[in-house]
């Protein structure tokens, strides 16, 4: 053998200390389906629910002409089902899971001979071979003492290993997840086989990538540089490993530091839903009802503790600045409230045009949602269609998308309140994306949208849009989009009222400021032009999309107002609302049933200050003032400001957003 037995278990017990039970792909799967299936010849593929494929043990077609679909081919070639059959015969120590799992990777080396110009082939790649590395190396240790990984098959795995390990050196990604799990591959692989040819060169290249890669992809913020729920819980998970590696092994000269990793946990923990499930947002996934386990809670608690930090919860309001994300809670419960804001600055691929794109999650159901990934198939329309600006709750013009252009953003947290303002200055683009625009954008319309968020903990979530436009040829028409989960809506053009219908938690849309002419209507299910979908458990499935539509859309700006009340069960609550423009500051009154009011007053963009009105004056640019049924002021909020007389008279130092406190209530 080219490396004996006992060296292989030797390594593998080494690394194994070094990582404990939470490194990646250091840990075998206990699903005996998975492991039963694939001995008869059938293997899993993940795509709107688990599919089982027949492609038998032996004279496989790598190429994957069975699905379609680019990540079949991915996942045949990345050999998923090996841990599960690993699993099964450690604990059967029954002769057909060995002998299935060396099928499969004697059969896949068999149609890839190593060779000193071994190359991929078409249907491979660089990402594939690096996970296809770390299973065929995590299930070794566990198979090597079986009838079925005789000398032969374990040197025949080293050899295409070493060519396949000194391809990837030579290939290596530039930047993104690419690049961190090609570091890993060699890395970890160079340890699990320390003492052949090669493996030393594989250890030392992998530290120097994965050094520079924690260095450059990991943001100030704690956000991975592609600002993605799951691909940054991916790197999370790969950093803290060898975080962990570089404390049992400092030779290797490792540079994880604690203090980046915690951020990345906050991150992970922020865009997890109260339910425990990822928030959907640009290229990932996640259960819009029902619980599971918070994940991402639980990982965050345990770092800390190992790494001696503070055991505290992150504060419920987040912004994370470099990832452009607003992440707000109001408790850390699975009962509580939680909406997000992306103002997302471009992370490549894997983002999706949803700039200032809002979510609403309460009552543990997801109610405003985002449809995250569809598809990573390029040839089905849903790929381009769950990328796009108008699959989002967001704005757009045409049905166009918007472009990689970054957006200016702030955000302000006072009690009681949270306030995000971002500006998206990149115009709309006719062409549609996959992982690029192709063959260009096409025709575009430059057209600024600034959005603003104010969340009235407790009461409502206010969003302001401004949108102008100096059209050459002929007026566009106007979107501003509400995608809801599944499940029926009642909608009023004329009261200009949108709900969900479900029994247990809802959200009442209110559009009390239009321009003249808006359409009120909901898409669901449709398809030419796609509108109205989310990922469902074994399909694409319908959610309505409520849209408010100004066709033509005249030259000039367009002022919108849109309140979201979440509540719970299926009575809705008792409130009116009323807004208007007057000399350039926009008022809007929520007329509550008790009696209680909600008052908002602001300026185009919050650009100016609303000066003086009836009951007050100021240097604001927005004012929140909650009044009780008998007109008094209970609390308010000031954005921007140095005074509102006479509610805080006093004049500030310079302008600042701050909460109007009761007592300085007349």
């Amino acid at each position: 053998m080219k490396l004996s037995r006992d060296r292989i278990l030797q390594n593998h017990l080494r690394l194994q200390e070094a990582m404990g039970d939470e490194g990646q792909f250091c840990r075998l799967v206990d699903d005996r389906e998975v492991a039963d299936r694939a001995v008869e010849g059938v293997v899993t593929f993940r795509h709107l629910g688990l599919k089982y494929t027949q492609v038998g043990r032996k004279q496989i077609d790598w190429s994957g002409p069975q699905h379609n679909h680019q990540e079949w081919r991915a996942q045949l070639n990345r050999f998923f089902q090996l841990p599960a059959l690993a699993a099964a015969w450690q604990q059967t120590a029954r002769q057909q899971y060995a002998e299935a799992a060396r099928d499969y990777i004697a059969d896949w080396i068999r149609a890839h001979p190593a060779r000193h110009d071994w190359a991929l082939a078409t249907y491979d790649n660089t990402l594939n071979l690096s996970i296809r590395m770390l299973h065929w190396f995590t299930v070794l240790p566990a198979l090597v003492d079986s009838a079925a990984f005789d000398d032969e098959t374990v040197d025949g795995m080293l050899e295409s290993a070493q060519v396949q390990l000194d391809y990837l050196s030579e290939h290596l990604a530039s930047r993104m997840n690419w690049r961190i799990a090609h570091a890993d591959s060699l890395l970890t692989s160079g340890l699990w086989l320390d003492g052949l040819p090669g493996a030393a060169r594989w250890q030392k290249l992998g530290v120097d990538v994965l050094n520079d890669a924690f260095h450059r992809q990991v943001l100030p913020d704690g956000a991975h540089m592609e600002r993605n729920p799951s691909y940054h819980g991916w790197m999370t998970r790969v950093f803290q490993k060898y975080w962990r590696i570089a404390r049992a092994m400092p030779e290797l000269a490792l540079a994880m530091q604690t203090e980046p990793i915690a951020r990345m946990h906050d991150y992970a923990v922020g865009t997890t839903r109260p339910n425990g499930a990822l928030n959907a947002m640009h290229d990932c996934r996640g259960r819009r009802t029902g619980m599971q386990p918070n994940q991402a809670l639980e990982d965050r608690a345990a770092f800390r503790r190992e790494a001696g930090l503070p055991d505290e919860l992150p504060p419920t309001s987040q912004f994370f600045a470099q990832a452009g994300q607003a992440l707000l809670r109001d408790g850390w419960g699975e009962d509580a409230t939680y909406v997000t804001f992306d103002a997302t600055p471009w992370g490549l691929a894997h983002c999706h045009f949803s700039r200032n794109a809002v979510q609403l999650h309460a009552g543990g159901r997801s109610l405003v949602v985002d449809p995250g990934s569809l598809t990573y198939e390029a040839s089905d329309p849903f790929c381009a269609y769950g990328k796009s600006t108008r699959a989002h709750s967001t704005v757009n013009l045409n049905g166009w998308n918007q472009s990689e252009a970054d957006p200016e953003t702030r955000f302000d947290s006072v009690p009681g309140y949270d306030l995000v303002a971002s500006r998206y200055e990149g115009g709309y683009w006719q062409n549609s994306f996959t992982w690029r625009f192709a063959p260009d954008h096409g025709r575009g319309l430059f057209a600024p949208h600034h959005r603003t968020l104010l969340w009235v903990r407790g009461r409502c979530i206010v969003v302001l849009d401004h949108i102008q436009h100096d059209y050459a040829e002929a007026p566009p028409f106007l979107e501003v989009n509400w995608q809801v989960c599944e499940g029926s809506v009642a909608a009023d053009a004329e009261g200009a009222w949108a709900r969900t219908c479900h029994e247990d938690a809802n959200v009442l849309l209110l559009f009390p400021l239009k321009p003249a002419g808006t359409v009120l209507s909901v898409h669901e299910g449709e398809s030419d032009p796609l509108r109205g979908w989310v990922p469902g458990e074994t399909q694409y499935s319908p959610a309505p999309q409520v849209c408010q539509l100004l066709d033509p859309f005249p030259a000039g700006w367009a002022n919108v107002a849109t309140v979201l009340i979440p509540f719970q069960g299926s009575e809705v609550p008792e409130v009116t609302a009323e807004a208007g423009t007057r000399a350039g500051v926009s008022e809007l009154v929520l007329r509550w049933g008790d009696g209680s009011s909600d008052e908002v007053f602001w300026t185009g963009c919050l650009f100016t200050a609303i000066g003086e009105r009836e009951e007050f004056e100021t240097d604001g640019s927005l004012v929140h003032l909650a009044k009780g049924p008998d007109g008094a002021v209970l609390k308010g909020l000031a954005v921007d400001a140095t005074y509102v007389r006479p509610f805080a008279p006093e004049v500030r130092a310079a302008p600042e957003t701050f909460a109007i406190a009761p007592q300085q209530a007349p």
